[in-house]
Formats: structure tokens, sequence, C-alpha cells
């Protein structure tokens, strides 16, 4: 008789407090400043990831792809390390490659689907950017130049409906790290559940997401700096909204 494979359960979501949303970023820099050891192992995992995705881009044909996958794959690394953060002994950096280990394959496969994904959205929208632009060229050149104005109207529906096609992209590749390599997850099942979570709390993904753009306006001014500050709470945050919606009863 042949053992039977156990398959992983397929974690239930939560609906939460719009407010969380806030408190996510707040979990994150109570475990990140809590103590200095802890910020350095960090600022060194995000300075490591940044270098070797920055070196594996320059591989020949694949490297654009071979960087984001590896990303994908890094995150989840972290995701390991965040959850290390909360112990006493505290994240180690060798935590960062944790992702290579048994969840490679699905976090590779997960991270394959969610850049094809970006992928024909944006060649899609600047498709359809290219071809509004010639045919408004092609009209102002036979003496319709209110074709021109009317470009000009285009552009900026043609960014809304970009980000309206990418943010369902974003909120699956949001979570899905975490789900693969906390819950084994396969990586359609992974993308589906954390898309469906953003969904089930847009109220409070939406203050998550608008303190993130704040706090990324602030680490770019200054001088960039603050990006090896926001990198490690970002991953922090999200693993606090992975405990929130997928792992407190």
């Amino acid at each position: 008789m042949h053992d039977q494979v156990a398959v992983p359960e397929v974690p239930k979501l939560q609906r939460v407090a719009p407010s969380r949303g806030f408190e996510w970023w707040k979990i994150a820099w109570r475990l990140l400043a809590g103590r200095g050891a802890v910020f350095v192992v960090w600022i060194a995992m995000i300075i490591i990831e940044a270098i070797l995705c920055w070196l594996i881009g320059f591989l020949p044909v694949v490297g654009f792809l071979a960087s984001n996958l590896a990303s994908f794959v890094f995150t989840g690394g972290l995701m390991q390390a965040s959850r290390e953060t909360q112990t006493q002994a505290g994240p180690r950096v060798a935590s960062l490659f944790s992702g290579f280990g048994p969840a490679f394959g699905s976090l590779v496969i997960a991270g394959l689907l969610v850049a094809i994904a970006l992928s024909l959205v944006v060649r899609a929208i600047t498709a359809a950017g290219i071809v509004l632009l010639f045919t408004a060229l092609y009209a102002a050149l036979r003496g319709n130049l209110q074709a021109l104005t009317d470009l000009g109207l285009a552009a900026p529906l043609l960014i809304a409906a970009e980000l309206t096609l990418l943010l369902p992209i974003l909120m699956a590749a949001w979570l899905a790290p975490a789900l693969i390599v906390f819950r084994r997850q396969p990586p359609i099942e992974a993308l589906k559940r954390s898309l469906a979570a953003s969904w089930a709390n847009l109220a409070a993904l939406s203050r998550y997401g608008l303190l993130g753009i704040g706090l990324a306006v602030i680490a770019t001014l200054a001088l960039g700096l603050g990006w090896l500050v926001l990198v490690p709470l970002s991953a922090l945050s999200s693993y606090a909204a992975y405990r929130d919606l997928f792992e407190q009863s």
C-alpha cells in the first residue's frame, strides 16, 4: 500500500478592522527597532539581497527575469527572518537564503506567474498607448487637431487602467511568499489566497498602502538611505499582516 501524501490545508483568512493597516507598520517598527542587533542583521540582509539581485541581472538574456525571480525567493527568506525576529534569539543573515530550501520551486513558479502577469499588463497598456499616439498623429496630419487634445485626455485613462490591472496582481503577490513558506501552499493557491485576503480587507490594505507611499516619499527624500529602513519595515509589516489575516483565530 502506498503512503498517502498529505495535502496542505487551505488556510482560512480573517477580516480585520481598517485600523490594522496602520498597526502592521507599528508592529514592524517595534520588531525592527526593539534591539540594535536585529536592526544590523536586517540591514545586512537587505544589502546582500540588493547586491545579489543586481549581479544576477547581468546574466545574458535571462538576467532581468532571473533577478526578479530571485527577489521573490529572497522574500520567502525574509518572511522566515521576520518570524525569527519575534523570538529572543532574533534573525540570522542565513535566513535570507531559506527560500532556496523546500519552498524554492513553489516560490519560483509563483514569482514567474507574477512576472508574466505584470509583463502582459505593461505590454498591453504600452501597445494601446502607441496605437493611440499614432492614431492621433495621423489624424492631426489630416487636419484634425482635436485628436491631439483627445490624446492628452486619454493618457490619464490609460494610467488609471494600468493601475487597475496591476493592483490585483500585486495583491496576489503580497502574501504569497509567506503562505508558501509557512503553510506550504501550492503557487497558484498561495496567489489566490493572498488576493482573497487583500480583497476582503481592502479598507485595511488601503490604509497600509497610503502610509507606505508616505514612508516611501520620506525614504527617497532622505537621499535614498531611508530605503535601508523602509525595505525591512515592508517585509516585517507584510509578515504582521500575514499573521493577522491567516494565523490569528
